[in-house]
């Protein structure tokens, strides 16, 4: 069996542990503890979930949610080996956190390594279409500087259908 890696990593909150939960076929890995700091949550990740897809008889895609925040990038390392795919979680809100999203850019460069890559907002269920397309344009303006060519989507990270 042919196995790939994606990645999913993005700011706190941003639904990387829900999201593997809802994909995976088995039952997921996941590291979540209780938060020392006030992030807007009572638990956070602090090492990789882990979940599994089979996507065709003889192809697998391991699911690795990777916290987002600087602190853990000794597993940005770890992930970023044999990479299939890379996908960014950006939790809508008034202030979307562009340094982390230019920091994992930076760091994992799927434009040098070939890596497909997808920007996911979560979190827009509410939000309307205007202030959508707007933080859709910011972020494609980011890709750009970067070189990187990839789709921006919403998704609910709660919903299979959705991501």
């Amino acid at each position: 069996m042919n196995y790939q890696k994606l990645a999913i990593i993005g700011e706190v909150g941003a639904g990387k542990t829900q999201l593997v939960q809802t994909l995976s076929e088995i039952s997921p890995i996941e590291t979540e503890a209780k938060s020392s700091i006030d992030i807007g949550k009572e638990y956070t990740t602090v090492g990789i979930d882990y979940g599994r897809i089979t996507l065709s008889d003889d192809m697998a895609l391991g699911i690795y949610g990777v916290p987002g925040q600087e602190r853990f990038s000794f597993l940005w390392e770890f992930v970023n080996q044999s990479l299939w795919g890379l996908l960014i979680l950006i939790r809508y809100g008034e202030t979307p956190d562009y340094a982390n999203m230019d920091k994992l850019l930076t760091f994992f460069e799927p434009e040098k390594n070939e890596t497909t890559c997808v920007i996911a907002i979560t979190h827009c269920e509410d939000a309307d279409k205007e202030s959508l397309s707007a933080l859709g344009q910011e972020i494609r303006i980011m890709l750009m500087q970067h070189n990187v060519v990839a789709p921006v989507i919403n998704t609910d990270p709660r919903s299979r259908e959705s991501a």
